[in-house]
Parts: structure tokens; sequence; C-alpha cells
């Protein structure tokens, strides 16, 4: 039975691999049929008939939509290759954990130290990730002031839409990535290891 910090940790970890694996393959399959996206799929008709300009707001977020469709083709092969290993990192992670949580007779000793190089992996893959996010966010966000500005209307907010929608992409990729840098310290950790260490010698030898 694992102490609850442990199981706690375990469950979280697992958690958090299968989000990031099943982000990534959506990011794959964005990236593989990005010439087909449709550039009025984010517009928002109810919310434009609320501002002084319905037009001009639709034509801007048809043109972040253009933008964005063209951003991830453009970087669409180094996009796909970056999300697969990361889907394939954080997949791994996922399983290491369950193996950790339920082991079924598996030696938690070496799958705690697999789970730990693979979330150093899938770190520094979302990294990679989160810039080439960050490309696609700053070329969309381009894109709808510029549109707007062409039309005449000015933002409330003018000059700071970029850099606000910049941050979170960053915040977000620095978030994602602690948490797996933050596993990978944890499960790698001597205290953590002699703990599995010690469950294991209580597992049946293998006859």
């Amino acid at each position: 039975m694992l102490p609850t910090p442990l199981r706690f940790a375990t469950m979280a970890t697992l958690a958090l691999g299968v989000m990031v694996s099943f982000g990534a393959v959506q990011g794959m399959r964005l990236a593989f049929f990005a010439d087909e996206i449709d550039s009025s799929a984010g517009e928002t008709p109810f919310l434009n008939k609320l501002t002084p300009n319905p037009e001009a707001f639709s034509a801007a977020q048809r043109a972040q939509g253009a933008a964005m469709r063209s951003a991830i083709a453009g970087m669409r092969w180094p996009r796909v290759a970056i999300l697969f290993g990361l889907s394939s990192a954080a997949a791994m992670v996922f399983v290491s954990a369950l193996r950790l949580r339920w082991p079924s007779g598996v030696r938690r000793l070496g799958v705690a130290q697999l789970l730990g190089r693979s979330a150093v992996v899938a770190a520094v893959l979302r990294t990679l990730d989160g810039a080439q996010e960050l490309v696609i966010v700053r070329a969309s966000v381009a894109a709808y002031e510029k549109e707007l500005a062409s039309r005449g209307v000015e933002l409330a907010n003018a000059g700071a839409t970029m850099p606000i929608f910049s941050g979170a992409s960053v915040v977000t990729t620095a978030l994602v990535t602690g948490l797996f840098l933050v596993a990978s310290n944890y499960f790698r950790s001597e205290r953590i290891l002699q703990t599995f260490e010690l469950l294991d010698r209580e597992l049946p030898e293998e006859e």
C-alpha cells in the first residue's frame, strides 16, 4: 500500500500525463489538417452584435483564423514531430504512474526511474511545443489587431492584447513544463526510490 502523499503524487502525475498526451494528439491532428481549418470557425456572431462595429470584428476574427492556419501550416512537419514525441513521452509518464499506483506484480523501482526520465523528455518537448504555440498566438493576435485597425476600430486595451496573450502562452508552457520537472525530481529522489525498493521486497519472488 502506497503512503497517502505518494498515492496522491502518482494520481496527479497520471492525470498530467494523460491530459498532455491527449492535447498533443489533438495538436497533431490540427497540424495535419491545417489547410482545412475554416477561418470563420472562431467567429462569435452573437458577441459581435454587442460591439459598435459587428462586421469589423467578424472580419478580424476571420483574419485571425487565417493567420493561425498559415502559421501552423508553415511549421507543419516540425510541429508534428515535436507533438508526436511529446505525446509519446507523456503517455509513458501516464503508463508509469499507472503502474506505480497499481503495479500488478511489476517492480516499482525501475518504473519510477522510467517515469523520471520520461518526464524530463516531456518537459523539453513541451517547451519546444510552447515556443511554436507562442509563434501561432502572436501571428493570430497581430492579424486580429491589424484587421481592426484597417477598419478604423481601436481596441480599448490597444497595445495590451499582444502582451496578455503572449504572456498567457508563456505561463501555460512554464506551468506544464514545471510540473513535469517536479514529477521527475520527486520520483527520482533518494527517499522515494528507497520507498519503492522496500515495497518491491514485499512482492513474491518470480519462480
